[in-house]
């Protein structure tokens, strides 16, 4: 099952592509020990030849074409590529650091990622800057992310280190004067590539949405067609269409776009199982679906999935208890402002529910 939690990971979508220097130096390297399980694919037909490979699918886990098995995938060729690391030239060796921490990232490891990340003792990749700013917003410390963003000035586009640093400021403080601040730099976009355009757009509408603009972060999302936007995008997207009360648009779009919902995000699909509550649906294939989900996942107490686990049983199936449990369990790991909220919300719930 893939994972997209927003706003993590909001810059994994530009980082896979910035320019990699060969100049580092490592520490000491140290074997991951990822816990996986190999499923029955046949690994021959789905083998990665390289880091440029490696770092297409991982990113493509992002996407609603995503086949489920990306993620194994990649940890199978950086487990392959540990054995050789002394072989590695030393961009090698940087890019592998930093696809194993996305890896880590992605599962909300941020403090193992930020240490492994050590491992590169001169920073010279713009891509290493950008997750490890992303990591210090997960853990509310946008004085730290902002920093990180400020290192990209010079070694990436103009473009990606402006919208990194407002991002960062906005985690903190959520003002209007950001989000003009901003839009002023559209402009750039007009010679910027593909995945940075669409990122600047998906951080616009992201802000906009949280300063109540609905309309307006439906418009910054619509520059990237629907279903070439990424998970983290489309989540945007939904709580756009909730504010407007676009329930049925959620729905019917999910329906027509998501090819698989056994192999579809948890985080979208409790978009799509809110939207059909609120059209008063109360059985579904979607549903029941996401129910097995999240059945899977407390019996595994999976904190990498706790934000989705709480805000399960905290919206679609109430159990505040077990909403506290997980919404508590995320806390320890990612502390964005979003994260709180999801706590408190969570607290407050099963407080009521004991008064009532």
């Amino acid at each position: 099952m893939k994972y997209v939690k927003r706003p993590a990971l909001k810059f994994a979508l530009v980082s896979a592509l910035l320019v990699l220097s060969p100049c580092s130096v490592f520490a000491q390297p140290q074997k991951l020990d990822f816990d996986t399980v190999i499923a029955s694919w046949q690994p021959q037909h789905l083998s990665i030849a390289n880091l440029d490979e490696a770092e297409k699918v991982l990113s493509s886990s992002r996407y609603l074409s995503a086949t489920g098995d990306e993620r194994e995938r990649v940890i199978r060729f950086t487990n392959r590529m540990r054995k050789d690391f002394t072989s590695l030239n030393a961009g090698q060796r940087e890019r592998l650091v930093i696809l194993e921490a996305r890896l880590l990232q992605g599962i909300h490891k941020f403090e193992q990622a930020e240490q492994h990340l050590k491992q590169i003792t001169h920073f010279r990749s713009p891509g290493a800057y950008l997750l490890m700013a992303d990591i210090a917003i997960q853990q509310g410390d946008a004085k730290k992310a902002k920093e990180n963003c400020e290192k990209l000035v010079g070694k990436t586009s103009f473009l990606i280190a402006f919208t990194c640093m407002v991002d960062a400021e906005f985690s903190q403080n959520t003002e209007s004067k950001l989000l003009k601040k901003l839009k002023a730099f559209e402009t750039y976009t007009s010679k910027a590539r593909v995945a940075e355009r669409q990122w600047f757009y998906e951080v616009l509408a992201d802000m906009s949405l949280q300063l109540g603009g609905a309309e307006e972060a439906l418009q910054h999302l619509s520059q990237t067609e629907f279903e070439h936007l990424p998970i983290s995008a489309m989540l945007v997207w939904a709580d756009a269409n909730f504010a407007l009360e676009n329930y049925e648009v959620v729905t019917s779009t999910l329906a027509r776009l998501v090819p698989d919902i056994s192999k579809a995000d948890d985080g979208l699909l409790l978009k799509w199982v809110k939207a059909e509550r609120k059209q008063g649906v109360e059985s579904s294939a979607v549903q029941s679906q996401l129910a097995k989900n999240m059945e899977i996942r407390v019996w595994r107490e999976d904190s990498s999935h706790a934000a989705q686990v709480a805000t399960y049983f905290l919206e679609i199936a109430p159990n505040y208890p077990l909403a506290v449990k997980f919404a508590e369990l995320n806390w320890q790991y990612a502390q964005a402002s979003s994260d709180k909220r999801l706590l408190e919300r969570a607290r407050s719930a099963l407080d009521a529910s004991a008064e009532a």
